[in-house]
């Protein structure tokens, strides 16, 4: 029986050469899930990648502020924009994630088969998709705190928000941490070890080694700390200088005709959105900047029952009060002061306001002009001041004769440059046409209407009916000819308007383009081009998208247009 016990090998049962540890086959178990988790995840990421790339975006709320881009609310364009940067954000780690996660397979096929190499790549494996998860961590909470970055020097609310959006990402990079390093700490288990070591190799183990638990809390806290100065450092905005300015240059001076009496002045450029403004009993267009806080200018007339001669009989109208400001928090209103504008006596009022724990500073302008009010009123940062005063530095008020009616205009487009697909002959309606379909699009014949789609936008190729003309732009440049294209498009009159008319040449016949925008703020609408064949009316335009959408693939539709004559 003696002899039993001492040919017993010393080393443990869970050791021995002939059988595979508990230990290791649940580790490379919980090797194979991680991997598995990640690959799913990046697989689906890939999936509605390739599902959006071939069936437009399935978001309903992007669809709507794709097919009505001009009743996006300020709140829905900021969603969008997050939710696109997320987007963007998940499939850059995409491709890095599903490589990962295909070398922890191998590296726990690795273990299994007891090879030598396998330890060092499931090490590595961990370290990369911990140092992935801290990057998606810090790029999400980039992403989420942006719009109130600027407010973290100057408002306490929004910096105690930062700070609770930090530690949250932080605990939950800790918790999805935790398996990945207890996962690496057991890949030093002794057991683990002597299992894929070569036999007689195996190194003298130590006495004392730190405990495994002690080791994960450790690593989980010091990468929760980690990514949260990390974070702190990505998210942080330093306050612009005072007294700095951040006008961009602005644009070439654009005159605008909202009544009799025209007003021109150069828009601001860059980050400023163009919207019309038609509230309050004034019209005109807003230029806001989408910042936190935001900041707007409005240049608009008033309407007044009575002419004014001055703008001293505006100013008890127009006199700017604590009483207009009720849902502020605080408020500060300057005594009105003169000043002039594009020659014209007027007022200046300079204000400020505590809203919503959100500082803004605000000044507004009036003048008088051949019985006209206008109004122009800032509201936002202090730092967009300038802006403000850019424009109304470069205000002018033209005659009142000058020519309501667009000019037509001649362009000499380039000839097709057969950048676009096959040559397709189409039969539109009763006239026979043939043109090279834009590359990614799709072409759907409807007999009398012909459709070429991409993902959301549609452009229309459309048999018009009979017209008295003859062919040429000149003829086609006719005021009933124009309306009866514009209304495939459901064109509506009370709200857009022709801005210009250009005369082009394709191929051999002439065609015009007409353009319409929104009349208060001049936002391009769309482009619609005319042509006359046989004596009939072939018109090509956009039914749904927005302008950078389908401008350039409209072109190069426009420029393959060729008919059986020409």
């Amino acid at each position: 029986m003696g002899s039993m016990s001492e040919a017993r090998p010393p080393g443990s049962r869970l050791a021995r050469a002939d059988s595979r540890p508990i230990l290791v086959s649940a580790l490379v178990v919980g090797w194979l899930l991680l991997s598995g988790f990640g690959a799913l995840r990046a697989i689906v990421v890939l999936g509605n990648l390739a599902a959006t790339s071939t069936f437009g975006d399935t978001d309903p709320l992007a669809r709507a502020a794709a097919a009505a881009p001009d009743l996006v609310t300020d709140e829905t364009r900021q969603l969008l924009a997050q939710r696109q940067e997320r987007r963007s954000l998940e499939r850059n780690l995409a491709g890095p994630l599903l490589l990962v996660a295909t070398l922890g397979v191998v590296g726990a096929i690795g273990l299994l088969r007891r090879r030598l190499w396998s330890r060092v790549v499931l090490l590595s494996v961990g370290v990369l998709a911990i140092g992935l998860s801290a990057f998606h961590s810090t790029r999400s909470i980039g992403i989420t705190a942006a719009p109130a970055a600027g407010l973290v020097e100057s408002d306490p609310d929004a910096r105690n928000a930062l700070a609770l959006v930090r530690s949250a990402a932080a605990i939950g990079l800790a918790l999805q941490s935790i398996p990945l390093i207890l996962a690496m700490s057991l890949l030093r288990h002794p057991i683990v070890r002597d299992y894929v070591s070569v036999p007689g190799a195996r190194r003298p183990r130590s006495g004392r080694r730190p405990d495994t638990l002690l080791v994960v809390a450790g690593a989980a806290v010091l990468i929760a700390a980690g990514a949260v100065t990390f974070s702190r450092n990505r998210a942080k905005t330093p306050p612009p200088e005072k007294g700095v300015s951040e006008a961009p240059a602005p644009e070439p001076s654009e005159t605008f005709r909202w009544s009799d009496q025209p007003i021109a002045f150069s828009a601001p450029a860059g980050p400023w959105t163009r919207e019309r403004h038609a509230e309050g009993g004034r019209k005109g267009v807003s230029f806001t900047r989408y910042q936190a806080p935001p900041s707007r200018i409005i240049v608009a007339e008033a309407s007044l029952e009575t002419a004014p001669a001055t703008a001293d009989e505006i100013l008890p109208r127009f006199r700017l009060t604590r009483e207009q400001f009720r849902s502020a928090d605080s408020v500060t209103v300057g005594e009105p002061v003169r000043a002039v504008v594009a020659g014209y006596p007027a007022f200046q009022t300079d204000y400020s306001l505590r809203e919503r724990s959100m500082q803004h500073r605000g000044r507004e302008f009036y003048t008088v002009v051949a019985g006209h009010a206008f109004v122009f009123t800032f509201l936002g940062r202090e730092t967009d001041l300038p802006v403000l005063e850019n424009l109304v530095a470069s205000v002018r008020f033209p005659a009142g004769a000058d020519g309501d009616a667009p000019r037509t205009t001649f362009e000499d487009i380039p000839p097709d440059e057969k950048s676009g697909g096959e040559v397709t002959e189409l039969r539109v309606g009763e006239q026979r046409v043939t043109v090279r379909v834009p590359r990614q699009w799709e072409h759907i014949d409807y007999g009398q209407r012909q459709e070429f789609r991409h993902r959301e936008a549609r452009i229309l190729l459309v048999d018009g009916g009979p017209v008295e003309a003859a062919g040429t732009a000149t003829e086609i440049d006719d005021k009933r000819v124009i309306e009866r294209a514009l209304r495939f498009f459901d064109h509506d009159p009370r709200r857009w308007e022709v801005s210009s008319k250009t005369r082009m040449r394709v191929g051999s016949r002439e065609a015009l383009a007409v353009d319409t925008w929104e009349p208060l703020s001049h936002v391009f609408h769309k482009r619609t081009v005319l042509f006359v064949n046989a004596g009939r009316l072939l018109v090509a335009g956009t039914a749904q998208g927005t302008v950078e959408e389908t401008k350039g693939p409209l072109d190069e539709l426009v420029r393959s247009i060729r008919f059986p004559d020409s």
